[in-house]
């Protein structure tokens, strides 16, 4: 799955991949994926980036959405957020340009350690006047508690605040030990989304 659809919640779903059904076109992109864990201990890191260059081909003022088309040919129509300030300024020939970047960072709880599930972002947007344009990024973090282990099948079940459960895979270097049943789980999401628009 390509960064630009796991973000789509946060930001992106406006941008580049808002209501991304398998039938439409994804933007291309340069994209890149690395991992960092330490060997034996449960968890470790995945950060993701991606970049995406388009020209704006398209504008429907009265919807207040435009249609950006790569170098390949792939095209999307989406709708511009209300925080895309500007929209007026938008023109048909604009280069547009996207960083995005997510982290997730998985950790188990200290026993005593103690945190709230929560968010915290930031959010600026181009002045009044310029091209549309703006940096967003948000951190979410939720925790949830080792319910039950399955060393056969290398699984996990961790249930969340609101009740739900979920199995997860666990590497095949880690031990499954069964003093981790009742502890907690700590994810760790931040995203990053830059987003720029250049006249032609």
């Amino acid at each position: 799955m390509k960064i630009s659809s796991v973000l789509a919640p946060v930001l992106v779903a406006g941008l580049l991949h808002g209501g991304y059904s398998q039938a439409e076109e994804q933007l291309g992109g340069e994209h890149d994926r690395s991992e960092s864990f330490e060997p034996g201990k449960p968890g470790g890191a995945v950060l993701e980036t991606e970049e995406v260059h388009a020209k704006v081909s398209a504008i429907d003022t009265a919807t207040r959405s435009f249609t950006l088309t790569d170098e390949q040919g792939h095209s999307r129509t989406l709708q511009a957020p209300p925080e895309m300030r500007n929209f007026e300024q938008l023109r048909v020939g604009d280069q547009v340009r996207a960083m995005i970047g997510l982290e997730r960072i998985v950790q188990l709880r200290e026993p005593g350690d103690t945190s709230e599930d929560g968010a915290a972002g930031i959010l600026a947007t181009a002045p009044e006047g310029g091209k549309p344009g703006l940096l967003m990024a948000e951190t979410l973090e939720i925790t949830a508690v080792i319910k039950a282990m399955d060393s056969t099948q290398r699984t996990a079940t961790l249930q969340f605040a609101d009740g739900s459960q979920r199995t997860v895979k666990v590497r095949p270097d880690v031990e499954m030990k069964p003093e981790y049943l009742g502890r907690e789980l700590v994810l760790r999401m931040t995203s990053a989304v830059a987003v720029s628009v250049e006249a032609q």
